[in-house]
């Protein structure tokens, strides 16, 4: 499982005044991910992780990206051979998963 971020599957998250989260919010992250510091952008729709047309939900900045609907993994996309895009990519682009509606699939 390469996500890094499981403890935001599926759940709803509000902003300083309580409402739920929407649009980019950019982080930078201390101490984790064998980085002493790293920077990453969330998108949000209705407090959820939600990709943002073809830009993922979560991009760090280390290159590995995460993409959601909804607030779980998913990635229907399909590149021009039809061929299916990985959900996560991760190790500059060396490891991938795919996912639908949460459920990861082989690829």
């Amino acid at each position: 499982m390469l996500s890094r971020m499981k403890d935001f599957w599926n759940g709803i998250f509000s902003d300083e005044k309580g409402r739920p989260k929407q649009g980019h919010e950019y982080r930078i992250l201390r101490n984790i991910f064998d980085s002493a510091e790293i920077g990453i952008i969330l998108r949000w729709r209705e407090g959820k992780l939600q990709d943002d047309g073809e830009l993922p939900a979560v991009e760090f900045q280390d290159a590995h990206i995460e993409h959601y609907r909804s607030g779980i993994l998913h990635n229907d996309s399909h590149h021009e051979d039809g061929t299916l895009k990985p959900a996560i990519i991760s190790g500059y682009g060396t490891r991938l998963e795919y996912y639908i509606n949460g459920k990861q699939i082989m690829e």
